[in-house]
């Protein structure tokens, strides 16, 4: 019989006293905020009417006099406050005498509609502006000898006040949280015990989700929760086993292959299908005459260099890397995962191929060090691709007489040419441009091979 799920009564209790308690300290905290904002705000006003009482009693003489210079002084120095919005000096007709934005000096004085005209007594007054900012408003009115002059207008921005307010609410929210996890430790202990582990089993998951698989979560139950927490241990553990592998085996073999092995590691033979791929060939030229100048050290860091080229070119365009050959790669497009596009994408990969040897070139020079270059070949045709070996030992490949047009065709290629047949060119004829060099004899075949010459990517 199924039971029903029911939540025990010490856990409601212990929710029910949380929640009033979080309430409590949480009404407390805004009102302790509400005053601190309060009292911040009347500090900012006694700043300011402690400014403007200061800038009026500069100012009357200056206004009285016409002195604008003086009164463009003093409010060069109030502004250095950085809490200062603005600063104006207006006289008894409401002309600016002195004003924080020189364009507006000799213009009427133009005040926001809320707020009320300038009396005489000393006002204040907030309002915000049109970008929300929060303005407090000290109105001053300037008398000389019972002599009404004009008015002085001093704006105080309430960014410190923000600020501040802002600060202490965060504090409060961690003030709160300790408070209650401190005062109320006991009464929550079960539903501590019980939301630890699934706290735990989340930040594993979401490790495990982002491709972290050492994780491993604490058994601390012995409960339902202790076995869910062992089943998610075993599946990391499984998880990460796999990952291994697949980061070893793809350092031997394509990435492609070891996906497709993975989806069934019992069966992992791929067998064998006819498909049709294109296959490309890229080998450095007068490699051997290179290496005779060169030390062993010298050689396997120039062939680190052109694979780490080669190996990253083919993956950008989703190949595959078969083999290395020496001084030379083979990758294949469109197995052992299929690509319509096959054939554009292995004359790209060729295309960013000769671009990325003749960069590196560039820095070989500058480090006063032997370039070189290398000659391509691309075929189009149908193949057998699948796994060959043994059931110890391994290798995904395809065999064709395409991969044998393909070696032929690099083998003939010049420095930094990159040759096609002629049905790889009308595939991707409206990709690139390309010269037809005529029909080659192939050693082992009755017919010749057109071969095309590709010059460069069509004008879009």
């Amino acid at each position: 019989m199924r039971r029903e799920f029911r939540l025990p009564l010490k856990v409601k209790l212990s929710l029910l006293i949380t929640t009033l308690v979080a309430l409590a300290v949480l009404l407390v905290s805004f009102s302790l905020l509400r005053r601190q904002e309060q009292a911040l705000t009347e500090a900012v006003t006694r700043r300011g009417l402690s400014m403007a009482a200061n800038l009026a009693a500069g100012g009357k003489s200056a206004l009285a006099t016409n002195d604008d210079l003086a009164l463009n002084i003093l409010i060069r120095e109030a502004l250095r406050d950085r809490d200062v919005a603005y600063v104006v000096f207006a006289d008894e007709k409401g002309l600016v005498h002195a004003h924080s934005d020189v364009t507006l000096i000799g213009k009427p004085v133009v005040r926001p509609e809320k707020l009320k005209p300038p009396g005489k007594e000393l006002l204040v007054q907030k309002y915000r502006t049109s970008g929300g900012a929060e303005i407090i408003d000290i109105s001053v009115p300037l008398v000389f000898s019972k002599t009404p002059l004009g008015t002085l207008y001093v704006g105080f921005a309430t960014r410190p006040i923000t600020a501040a307010v802002s600060q202490a609410r965060n504090q409060a929210v961690v003030i709160t949280a300790f408070m209650v996890v401190l005062g109320l430790a006991g009464a929550v202990a079960l539903a501590t015990l019980l939301a630890r582990p699934i706290h735990r089993l989340m930040e594993a998951t979401d490790a495990v989700a982002q491709g972290d698989f050492s994780v491993s979560v604490p058994v601390t139950t012995r409960d339902e929760l202790g076995v869910l927490t062992e089943s998610f241990n075993r599946m990391a553990k499984s998880l990460r086993e796999k990952e291994m592998i697949k980061r070893a085996f793809t350092r031997y073999v394509a990435r492609e292959v070891v996906a497709e092995v993975l989806k069934d590691p019992e069966h992992a033979m791929l067998t064998g299908e006819r498909r049709e791929v294109t296959v490309l060939f890229c080998d450095i030229r007068g490699f051997t005459s290179m290496t005779e100048h060169l030390s062993p050290e010298q050689v396997v860091k120039v062939l680190n260099e052109f694979y780490t080229l080669m190996i990253e070119t083919v993956f950008k365009h989703d190949g595959t890397l078969d083999k290395f050959l020496g001084d030379a790669v083979m990758a294949v497009f469109g197995a052992p995962i299929r690509h319509p596009d096959h054939a554009a994408r292995a004359v790209m990969t060729a295309l960013d191929m000769r671009q990325a040897i003749a960069d590196l070139g560039v820095r070989r020079r500058a480090a006063r060090q032997g370039a070189f270059e290398v000659g391509i070949g691309v075929s189009l045709g149908e193949v057998v691709a699948g796994t060959v070996g043994t059931e110890e030992r391994m290798e995904y490949t395809v065999i064709g007489d395409s991969v044998n047009i393909a070696a032929w065709l690099q083998d003939r290629a010049k420095p930094g040419s990159i040759l096609l047949t002629r049905r790889t060119y009308e595939a991707v004829k409206d990709l690139v441009n390309a010269k037809s060099l005529g029909t080659m004899k192939v050693k082992g075949k009755k017919e010749g091979v057109e071969v095309y010459e590709v010059r460069g990517l069509c004008a879009r």
